[in-house]
């Protein structure tokens, strides 16, 4: 059985990040001593420093809201307890040695995939902790969808949907639009470079593609029905292609459906189309006669 090492990132700034986060000319400091404790809850072992105990606590009790909620929207239940490994402050986190890699400031947590560890620092901000916790239970939770359905069909454990998809469902499925990234997207799609699926590899691991995700997976919700986005992983065993995945699932490939969700978020956006339509969207091509009259010319003449 092939097994994924891809390490999935949880971006909190603009920087662009790759899912990989391995630079060369960096040295992973080390050096602070960790007494570390474990927490057990029900579904998770916890990993804190007796200085972050309450945090800890707190951290518990979200993780095991976050999977009560992920259990019911995935369809599904993990077969293992989950790792969590907790950080008081970014500057902790950045000295993690469950990675080797050196970690950028703007990233805010990763789940490994084949360990099935998730680690997070706390950045003084309840709220966004319990984001990132719902975001990385999120992946944990679709890495483990996705090998069952698989499984299932008897098919190789050895491929993800692509990343627009797995960490635009992570935010969805764990915050609601905010206003830094309703900026965003009004910007990206008033100055024409919001990305089709077509083409979504050129803004891969970005902010913008973590955030045109969301939104894209939220209008298919609002569009098709909330049950599409869970259909989208259980037909994942159809097809290798993505595209030809969404086509058996709601009836339109990249191609089509980029036309679609492209026109509609201009029409939230622009101003002048949220109250009318272009032409070509709402009118007919005319139907052209004999010797190039209209139809209004036809029946006249006829």
């Amino acid at each position: 059985m092939v097994r994924s090492v891809f390490i999935s990132l949880f971006v909190v700034s603009f920087q662009f990040l790759t899912a990989q986060f391995y630079y060369f000319g960096h040295n992973k400091v080390q050096y602070t001593e960790f007494d570390w404790q474990i927490l057990r809850t029900e579904h998770f072992d916890i990993y804190y420093y007796p200085e972050m105990k309450e945090l800890a606590q707190q951290g518990a009790f979200f993780a095991e809201e976050a999977y009560k909620d992920h259990e019911s929207k995935f369809n599904h239940s993990l077969n293992n307890r989950v790792p969590l490994v907790f950080y008081s402050s970014h500057l902790h986190f950045q000295q993690t040695n469950t990675t080797g890699g050196f970690i950028p400031e703007g990233v805010g947590g990763f789940f490994e995939f084949l360990k099935g560890r998730v680690v997070i620092p706390a950045d003084g901000s309840l709220s966004r902790f319990r984001h990132v916790i719902r975001h990385e239970m999120a992946h944990v939770f679709m890495h483990s969808k996705i090998n069952r359905v698989l499984v299932d069909h008897r098919l190789p454990q050895d491929r993800m949907p692509p990343l627009w998809f797995t960490e635009g469902l992570a935010e969805s499925w764990s915050t609601d639009p905010d206003d830094q990234s309703e900026m965003l997207i009004r910007d990206a799609v008033l100055n024409n470079y919001i990305v089709p699926l077509q083409n979504m590899e050129t803004i891969y691991g970005t902010f913008l593609m973590y955030k045109q995700g969301q939104y894209i997976l939220d209008y298919i919700a609002r569009r098709y029905g909330e049950d599409k986005l869970l259909m989208l992983m259980e037909n994942y065993w159809r097809h290798t292609s993505f595209s030809e995945v969404m086509k058996a699932t709601i009836g339109k490939n990249y191609k089509e459906f980029d036309e679609e969700w492209t026109y509609a978020f201009k029409k939230k956006y622009y101003p002048v189309l949220s109250s009318s339509d272009f032409t070509s969207y709402v009118s007919q091509k005319p139907v052209f006669y004999k010797n190039g009259a209209t139809r209004e010319e036809y029946y006249i003449a006829n």
